[in-house]
């Protein structure tokens, strides 16, 4: 958001933000910079009714000609003070997958008050795809990559001389949907055909709640059962500059069992590094398999081993040829200029119409 937002003021365009939780103001001093105003309100716990008259008050006081929320609740907020404001144009968003929903009934409650929407915004092409078919919004859906500054990311260390030396990364909170446990099995069966298991370094918090802490203690006791993949296994927490963690390591594997559009992923391929990714929603579109990486069976360990071996026995010339395509993708695909000039171009095709 705060990208987006820089970049369209920086384009001549007048940008606002309204947000209810001013307390997380991690981003504020930048924005402030940009002469982005903000409005703000304190909400507290649970669902606010005052949020949505705020709402409200300024779809009709400001002269806006769009407003666009982003994750699930701003979209509900938003969507329900539309329905009584009547203006501007609203874009909502779905940044995840349907395969993330808690409930059914508050999922299709959710998808139902997208009627209110003039536009719904993805940031997966299989999501927009399930969207369109399932809740009959084809005129309105549409998919837009997160974006990233391309700038931040340097190509990674080359290939080692030995596939031992070889160090793999992985990012994403501990629970089942990032799914670490076949992830070690799969690391079990390779190293018991080639004699060593390679360094795998993860980058991420354990969930506090009850679930996460069951299975990152299901996690821990797999490791102990496997001392030969614990032994190279690494854990690094929560990590801030990831363009000098990626620059430490040589590939990257992700084994989650869906996603939306996986920052982690594509970080990854803006740095240059062969990815080894779960063969769910849009993973293969950002992996093309056998050209920027190898993508594997999720729940199956030894479509994981199979995936490794193939990483592995790629010669230097081939594994050049892996990092120099997973760079030009991004830059072709996953930059700020191009997700800003999707949100730009969509904005003005709906104020125009």
């Amino acid at each position: 958001m705060v990208e987006l937002a820089c970049a369209l003021k920086q384009r001549g365009h007048t940008v606002e933000f309204f947000v209810y939780f001013p307390q997380y103001d991690f981003f504020r001093s930048r924005i402030e910079a940009a002469g982005i105003t903000i409005h703000s309100y304190r909400k507290g716990r649970g669902f606010s009714f005052v949020v949505i008259w705020k709402l409200i008050a300024l779809m009709r006081g400001r002269n806006f000609d769009l407003v666009l929320a982003f994750l699930n609740i701003p979209t509900i907020y938003a969507e329900l003070a539309r329905s009584i404001a009547r203006k501007p144009i609203l874009v909502v968003s779905e940044r995840c997958s349907h395969h993330d929903d808690r409930s059914v009934v508050a999922a299709n409650f959710r998808r139902m008050l997208h009627q209110a929407a003039d536009s719904v915004v993805s940031n997966s092409k299989t999501h927009a795809a399930w969207l369109r078919n399932k809740w009959w919004l084809s005129g309105k859906v549409s998919s837009i990559y997160n974006g990233f500054n391309l700038e931040w990311f340097r190509p990674v260390k080359p290939r080692p001389s030995r596939p031992e030396k070889i160090r793999l990364l992985g990012v994403g909170r501990i629970c089942p949907q990032k799914n670490l446990i076949t992830l070690i099995e799969g690391l079990h069966l390779f190293h018991e055909r080639n004699g060593y298991a390679p360094g795998v370094s993860w980058v991420g918090k354990r969930d506090v709640d009850a679930d996460g802490q069951r299975y990152g203690n299901r996690v821990l006791d797999t490791l102990e059962r496997y001392p030969e993949v614990k032994g190279a296994w690494h854990w690094l927490g929560e990590q801030r500059d990831m363009a000098l963690i990626l620059s430490k390591h040589h590939a990257f594997v992700h084994p989650s069992r869906y996603e939306g559009l996986p920052n982690a992923v594509c970080e990854a391929l803006a740095a240059g590094m062969p990815v080894l990714v779960s063969d769910v929603c849009d993973h293969s579109l950002l992996v093309e398999n056998g050209k920027r990486g190898f993508l594997f069976d999720p729940e199956n360990p030894e479509s994981i081993a199979a995936a490794l071996q193939k990483l592995m026995e790629l010669t230097l010339g081939d594994w050049t040829a892996f990092s120099v395509e997973a760079r030009m993708f991004a830059a072709s695909h996953l930059g700020l200029d191009a997700m800003v000039c999707a949100y730009e171009t969509l904005f003005v095709g709906l104020v125009n119409r």
